[in-house]
């Protein structure tokens, strides 16, 4: 593995008991994420987006059925830790989280200040009240917030500077992997351009590591160097974002990208008919195959993970085909 890889995931599965079945929310799914770099994670609502960071996390439900793989955090494989070695050493100190519906997630009637200041106090007991509240004026000028808005409750703040507002709790412990599920999905599109600029602030000037979900490909435009492309569970593309947002190569990858409007194009605009299968019992074969328009015999059987050139990696049949043939000649 590379020095500057920061996180490598092998063979990640999280299936969830339901009276049904198991739902395989992640189903063996492997990537690596080089330091100071944005992994965008781009789907449909239930393809597995979240489901891959709580798994990272270790934010494991109650009717959890499996957990099983590798996730090497800087060469240390953190499924090994126990749940009590995690929590203090892990979570929160080299890995953090800004939630969905982070907004909501602020304590109404505590002051930010506090809020802020609560995991450097909670994971290092030597550290004092005043020395926390340092830190979390640090942040809070690193997310362009005025440093007298730590004396205000939730309640006196916009929703954007609620999401700074979490925003700058994720980075005060100095995290290696900030995870942002969905940063910007609740605020209005002026607040979401402003937001994605702090981030890229943040990203200049510290180096932080991101992993972007979202569902909104415009947005990771802004923040990601590379994406990659869940469904139904699965990870069927991962390349720098360059090759993507030009060549995006996966159907339903492709699929997604003309469902976007562009300003300097006039393009007419595609959906994706059907939907998502069940992920209580998925396809045997390609899980898109039922909404492909370029599906052909073999797409009953699983495809397997190809890399073309540049790095590309895609779960496709077409793809597959295409090697076998470049590496026959």
């Amino acid at each position: 593995m590379s020095n500057n890889v920061l996180l490598d995931v092998r063979n990640l599965k999280l299936y969830f008991k339901t009276s049904k079945g198991p739902v395989q929310a992640v189903d063996n799914v492997s990537f690596q994420l080089e330091r100071g770099k944005t992994l965008a994670v781009v789907g449909e609502s239930g393809c597995g987006k979240t489901s891959l960071t709580k798994a990272i996390l270790r934010l494991l439900p109650r009717n959890l059925e499996r957990f099983e793989g590798e996730i090497l955090l800087d060469g240390q494989d953190i499924m090994k830790l126990s749940d009590e070695q995690f929590r203090k050493e892990i979570r929160w100190v080299k890995l953090a989280m800004v939630p969905q519906a982070a907004m909501n997630s602020l304590n109404p009637v505590i002051k930010i200040e506090d809020q802020i200041a609560e995991p450097l106090l909670v994971h290092d007991r030597t550290m004092t009240k005043k020395q926390a509240i340092a830190k979390a004026t640090e942040a809070f000028k690193l997310v362009g917030l005025p440093v007298d808005f730590l004396q205000r409750y939730p309640f006196e703040l916009s929703g954007g500077m609620r999401q700074r507002a979490t925003i700058a709790m994720a980075l005060v412990t100095d995290p290696e992997l900030v995870i942002l599920d969905e940063p910007s999905s609740a605020l209005d599109l002026l607040t979401q351009a402003n937001l994605m600029n702090v981030l890229k602030k943040i990203k200049n000037e510290i180096h932080t590591t991101f992993i972007l979900i979202t569902h909104d490909i415009g947005t990771a435009s802004e923040l990601a160097d590379e994406v990659a492309v869940m469904y139904a569970g699965e990870m069927v593309e991962r390349c720098d974002a360059a090759h993507f947002y030009t060549n995006a190569r996966h159907p339903y990858s492709r699929k997604l990208m003309a469902s976007v409007p562009t300003l300097r194009e006039d393009k007419e605009l595609e959906f994706i008919p059907g939907q998502p299968p069940s992920l209580i019992n998925p396809p045997s074969g390609c899980r898109f195959a039922a909404r492909c328009e370029k599906k052909f015999g073999k797409c009953s059987e699983k495809p397997r993970n190809v890399e073309l050139e540049g790095g590309q990696r895609v779960q496709c049949w077409l793809y597959d085909e295409m090697e076998e043939e470049r590496h026959a000649q």
